[in-house]
């Protein structure tokens, strides 16, 4: 929960003490006040008498209120907003509450009758309060500051309680990573153990289902004759114990005894034989991992949850697989009778792609017994390797946990756990992990804002045009001024790329980019809003020189750039906007400037119009898409439905099904069944992008955590992410947040993002899908070869998968650059470790003549088309 919403939460919770600040200024300032929550409408009652109350809710009315309301914006120093009266002794005023960052969260709503205006022979009722402007307009003012500072005092409290509840996680994460060390360095201990397998699985059993907190742990073994199976060793927390009836159970009534590994929580959706099984035995919840002995399953580990709901983590799951890699390792010790061997095997199996560094050391010999790859990678740096040596080997280090330890050679942190136990060759040894938490302390300062700025030209960027937009609206509809803002993108810009190469083509927006913010009139007011395209603000000051402006534009194309020692003749296609005039709001001046531009290009390019209100046909499409939008959105993004078209994997040449890639669609109420392309970019374009994105995110990473515990642990599914969620500054604790709910594994969720991504954004996007696979979620790029600066992108952004557009592929039998396009570029994959996928196969000879190239992955229709997630799950799953 951000601040402002936490402010907001208190404006209902506070509604007692808001009620008596309201009480006071009503009856020492003799006017009427409401408070308006900006998510929770009206959130005070009426302060007066019943005859008064009447008066001013016929004077008073709901699209005033909501007027006054709409007339703040966030960020803006403006908080004291009037609108006009419908008669001259009425006077409405508006006080702004802020939240965080100036984020405007309600309203006290003022209401005045200036007795000094009312006109001879009007009569009020008897108790109706009346003032003067002067005194009006004094306890307006004095409302705005004890806002300020009451809401202040109220925002500064949130933090500091939700500073301290931050603290407390954290406090709770170190302790479990303490616990969990602790269980852990227990079982090693019991490896070692010369008692039988029995035994010494039964203490593990027990370790293990007190820290998950599960109800039954146990081992389930086949017969010999494979028919039957038994609980043979259990841990149970309560009296009811499983292997009391788990005895001689046939195999057909076990649908789990098939080789696959199960992770059911108690929400998940279970096919008929699972739910006959679960209802036998009161199952709510269970992990089942097969434990292979020789290749076949002779065992499976579970834990259980009997009589009690369960929602299976992604730490429960990776404990699970631990402790079944241990309970391995001792059978095949007690099989092999070379304990030596096995427990090493045991420990390099475990510890060895651990998230954590673990060291094992002989302190009195000071030599390094083991040391895993995460550890190596954490401690690369020299220096830092040869001070963290000391700390390994220095005796005065006695206590459990070590917090705050600094690496100064590469700036990260650590808090570290030390631990004495015996080596697999009985000598006494120090075990030793270390948790980087470097990212833990970054997140711990103040989130920086987000660049407005393009890296590019300097000029500012989209983010800053529109909100530059929205205050000039605000104030010139305030002076009743007008102002004006143009857009326009080169005509043809492709052809610098493709003729001078994409660095002559950003030194052409360069150029452009300074020439027209050194025209006086709009300096620091034009805008870098796309690849090539351009935004101007001519604000009211200087709305006289509008003329000269588009002229002075429009005259620079008309002489030649000099790029590289050559000249290059570029036109432009420009649309322009009068504001206020009749547009409503702010936002819709970006719509008729497309509108505008879209004209332009259609009728010649080249040129220059402004919004021709004869386009009001095409407004009210757009308009009315964009309101079902907004509905859709508001309904919690029911209406919008995944997808799921399967991804094949070629193993001998044999396509398998992989996963699949979740495709959007809007079944809207009002519209119809709309296909992405439809909405997507008035979604981004309304900034609605984010909400229906987490939904699909959700959903798609929620039903492939379906498929990993239905025997196919290996399906990853991927999801396509729009540049604008990319931006969001939260976008990474958004993923964060689905991977929690899911329980997912990380790596089995992929997020496509396309070559759209231009240079002005490139290194807050880099940022964030490091961050983003910092979490173990995987890259693709998708639809690569269609955009500009392709093979730089390879090189700078963090990505795991190519996707070749399907234009390549359609036309790849008759198309000698096609071929050579698919052949370098999944030679340069495979050379990168990159994995390579096709999209559009549609033909048995495409399939044909991808054998001849390092291709893995493909999809199209050849394969299947997109299908619900009840289609995919009976024919895939």
């Amino acid at each position: 929960m951000d601040s402002s919403s936490r402010i907001s939460y208190e404006l209902v919770n506070y509604s007692e003490d808001i009620q008596q600040v309201q009480d006071a200024f009503c009856k020492e300032g003799d006017m009427y006040v409401i408070c308006m929550s900006k998510t929770n409408g009206q959130i005070t009652s009426f302060s007066g008498e019943k005859s008064e109350e009447d008066f001013v809710d016929a004077n008073f009315s709901s699209e005033i209120k909501n007027k006054l309301l709409e007339s703040f914006v966030d960020g803006s120093p403006e908080n004291v907003v009037e609108v006009a009266a419908p008669e001259d002794y009425f006077m409405y005023r508006a006080v702004a509450i802020r939240g965080d960052e100036g984020k405007v969260i309600g309203a006290w709503l003022c209401f005045g009758i200036d007795r000094g205006s009312i006109p001879a022979g009007t009569s009020l009722p008897e108790k109706v309060s009346t003032t003067t402007v002067v005194q009006f307009d004094k306890a307006v003012a004095l409302m705005e500051t004890v806002s300020k500072c009451y809401f202040k005092e109220k925002l500064y409290s949130h933090k500091l309680k939700a500073r301290l509840s931050d603290e407390k996680n954290a406090g709770l994460i170190a302790e479990d990573k303490l616990k969990k060390n602790e269980i852990m360095t227990a079982i090693l201990r019991l490896m070692e153990s010369d008692d039988s397998f029995m035994k010494v699985s039964g203490e593990i059993l027990k370790e293990a289902g007190l820290y998950v907190g599960c109800t039954n742990t146990g081992l389930i073994q086949l017969s010999t004759d494979g028919t039957t199976a038994d609980m043979i060793i259990e841990w149970s927390s309560q009296e009811k114990r499983l292997s009391e009836t788990f005895k001689g159970i046939p195999v057909e009534e076990l649908p789990f005894m098939n080789g696959k590994p199960y992770t059911i929580s108690s929400d998940a959706s279970l096919p008929k034989s699972f739910e006959d099984f679960f209802g036998k035995f009161d199952i709510k919840a269970a992990i089942l991992l097969p434990l292979n002995v020789n290749e076949s399953e002779a065992m499976y580990l579970c834990f259980v949850s009997i009589g009690q709901e369960r929602q299976w983590s992604v730490e429960d799951i990776r404990f699970a697989n631990d402790i079944k890699h241990i309970l391995y390792n001792i059978l095949v010790k007690k099989i092999t009778a070379n304990s030596l061997a096995s427990s090493y095997s045991a420990l390099t199996a475990i510890l060895q792609n651990a998230g954590y560094g673990v060291v094992v050391a002989d302190v009195e010999n000071r030599q390094i017994l083991y040391t895993n790859d995460t550890f190596n990678t954490l401690f690369e740096n020299e220096i830092d390797r040869v001070a963290v040596q000391e700390l390994i080997f220095d005796k005065r280090y006695e206590i459990s946990v070590l917090n705050g330890y600094s690496a100064n050679g590469s700036g990260k942190w650590f808090d570290i756990s030390l631990h004495n136990i015996k080596w697999v060759d009985e000598r006494e040894v120090r075990l030793i992990t270390f948790y980087d938490t470097t990212e833990i302390r970054s997140y711990q300062k103040k989130a920086e804002k987000q660049a407005q700025e393009d890296s590019l030209t300097g000029l500012f960027n989209r983010q800053a045009c529109e909100k530059d937009i929205s205050i000039e609206y605000h104030v010139a509809k305030k002076l009743g001024k007008e102002f004006a803002v143009l857009m326009f993108d080169l005509d043809n810009f492709s052809h610098v790329n493709e003729g001078l190469g994409y660095q002559a083509g950003d030194d052409l927006l360069e150029f452009i980019a300074h020439s027209i913010n050194d025209i006086s009139a709009i300096s620091g007011k034009c805008y870098r809003v796309g690849g090539d395209e351009f935004a101007v603000l001519v604000d009211h000051e200087h709305f006289d020189s509008l003329d000269l402006v588009i002229k002075r534009i429009m005259n620079l194309f008309d002489n030649p750039w000099t790029i590289k020692d050559q000249q290059y003749y570029c036109t432009i296609s420009m649309g322009g906007v009068k504001a206020p005039a009749d547009i409503t709001d702010a936002s819709a001046i970006l719509t008729r400037l497309t509108i505008a531009l879209h004209g332009v290009k259609d009728r010649g390019k080249n040129s220059f119009e402004f919004y021709n209100e004869k386009s009001d046909v095409v407004m009210a499409e757009k308009l009315k898409l964009e309101q079902a939008l907004r509905r859709a959105v508001e309904k919690g993004c029911r209406e919008f439905s995944v997808y799921y078209q399967p991804i094949m994997e070629f193993i001998g040449g044999v396509p398998n099904c992989c996963g699949a890639e979740a495709l959007v669609r809007w079944n809207s109420s009002e519209l119809g069944l709309m296909m992405p392309d439809s909405f997507i970019y008035e979604a981004e374009r309304l900034r609605l992008i984010g909400d229906i994105g987490d939904h699909v995110l959700y959903e798609a990473a929620k039903t492939c955590k379906h498929w990993n515990d239905f025997g196919h642990p290996e399906y990853k599914v991927n999801v396509n992410i729009s540049v604008v969620q990319l931006l969001q500054k939260d976008f990474v604790d958004r993923v964060d947040k689905v991977l929690k709910a899911t329980a997912i594994e990380p790596k089995n969720l992929t997020l496509e993002i396309t070559e759209s991504i231009e240079v002005t954004e490139m290194d807050n996007v880099v940022n964030t899908l490091f961050k983003i696979r910092n979490l173990g979620v995987r890259v693709a790029l998708d639809d690569f070869g269609t955009g500009f600066s392709s093979l730089n992108h390879i090189q700078k952004l963090p990505i795991n998968t190519i996707k070749i557009g399907r234009s390549f592929v359609s036309d790849i039998d008759t198309n000698d650059f096609s071929k050579a396009f698919v052949k370098t570029i999944s030679d340069l994959a495979d050379s990168l470790h990159m994995d390579i996928c096709v999209e559009g196969v549609e033909d048995s000879k495409h399939v044909d003549l991808l054998g001849d190239y390092a291709v893995n992955l493909a999809q199209g229709f050849f394969f299947d088309k997109p299908l619900t997630k009840e289609e995919f799950g009976e024919k895939y799953i």
